[in-house]
Formats: structure tokens, sequence, C-alpha cells
């Protein structure tokens, strides 16, 4: 695990375990990934989501100390604890403004604050469920992003690429191999399906105990990184 000194706790809500952790300051980055994680199975899910983070940071950083990378674990909703839950979408509709305002404030506090008096170049990877929560706050409050990826998502709560009212290109994988559960068919058809619109990622041959990132990271570090 890292420094410390470059985890920053960003929000908490110890009542509804939301949470916002970071990994580098998002302000000094030039290049930020905002992972929304799907429905929480099991005790040590937040710790799986966490390392996650950690493993695409040194995947993509040029080294322990590289701070212009930034990744953003982003639970700030209620997260659905098993597939039933995850038929309800209101944790989702509760979660989207909270993911917009968040996006929204990146570039501002970026331009204020940060080392480079820039926004950072902002990646959304949604897993599972969280696809949904993304999904919604593009199509109801917009998403200020360079990048959405659906990860492993089962529905996005719209129909097509179209209706989410994003501007920037969308990716989708799966939801058969490392999704979280959410059953298909329930918030609208799979981001994958060939009508959706959007560009499917290609898996690689790594595979790391059911981890959605680990196959596709050839693909997301283009994405990440703008040279898709």
């Amino acid at each position: 695990m890292p420094d410390s000194n470059r985890i920053l706790l960003l929000h908490f809500d110890i009542e509804e375990g939301r949470v916002v952790i970071a990994r580098n300051n998002p302000d000094d980055a030039r290049h930020v990934v905002v992972m929304v994680p799907g429905a929480s199975m099991g005790a040590q899910a937040m710790d799986r989501q966490l390392k996650r983070a950690e493993e695409l940071f040194r995947k993509f950083a040029s080294g322990p100390d590289d701070d212009t990378l930034s990744v953003i674990t982003w639970a700030d909703y209620v997260v659905p604890r098993s597939p039933q839950e995850a038929r309800d979408a209101a944790s989702a509709a509760t979660g989207a403004p909270r993911l917009a305002r968040f996006l929204a404030g990146l570039p501002v506090t970026a331009e204020g604050y940060g080392r480079w008096r820039a926004p950072a170049r902002v990646t959304v990877i949604a897993h599972g469920y969280g696809g949904l929560v993304a999904g919604l706050a593009a199509r109801e409050h917009d998403l200020d992003a360079a990048a959405l990826v659906f990860l492993g998502c089962a529905a996005v709560g719209v129909e097509t690429v179209r209706a989410l009212r994003y501007k920037g290109p969308v990716y989708a994988t799966s939801p058969d191999v490392n999704g979280d559960g959410t059953p298909v068919g329930v918030h609208g058809p799979r981001p994958d399906s060939p009508g959706f619109g959007a560009s499917v990622l290609r898996s690689g041959p790594l595979s790391f105990q059911g981890d959605p990132v680990i196959r596709y990271l050839p693909e997301l570090r283009r994405i990440i990184l703008g040279e898709a």
C-alpha cells in the first residue's frame, strides 16, 4: 500500500457509509481516474476497492511518487449489498447528482489551487451497479469527464449512448465477466449490446481473482492517458 500521506479522505458519511478516497491529490494531477464501485458483496468490499485503485495507479504511474496521476474511489452513495437490492434504482438516483457535482468541482479546484492551474483529463470508470449511477448522472445532471467506461455493467439506465446526453466517448465491457451481480434487464439494455452504441473493449489475457480492471488494462491505459 502507498505512503499514508498520499491517501486523501475527500468525503465521509459515517451514518450511510458513503466515502470518497483519493490516491494522490487530484488538484495536482494531469490525469484523474474516478472509479465508481458497484454492488458490495462481502465485508471486505471497500478494502478490495482501494486495492483495485492502488493497482491501477501502479500500472499506469511512472513510479510510486508520481503525483501527476490520481485515482479516486468514489463511493458517495448507498451501495447495494445484494443482487436483490441492486434491482432498486433508488440508490443510484440519489447518488447521481452527487457524482455530477463532484466531477464538476474537480476542474474548479484544480484551476484555483492545483499545481498546474489547469484541469486534469478525467476518466470515469463505473463498475456494475456503479454504471447506473454514472448513467443517471450523465442523463440527468451532465457528466464532466473526458471519457466514460462502463465496466461489467448490466445496465446504465438508458436505452442508447445518445440518451446519456454525454458528448465524450463511451466504452463498455460484458457484465457476464467480472460483473457485480446486478440483474440483467432490470435497468435497461446491456451497454455492451450492439444497439446501445458504446465502443466495446477487448479483454486481455490477464485475470486475477475476478478483478474487473486487470483484464482491460491495455485498453484502459489508452483511454486514461488520452491515447484512444
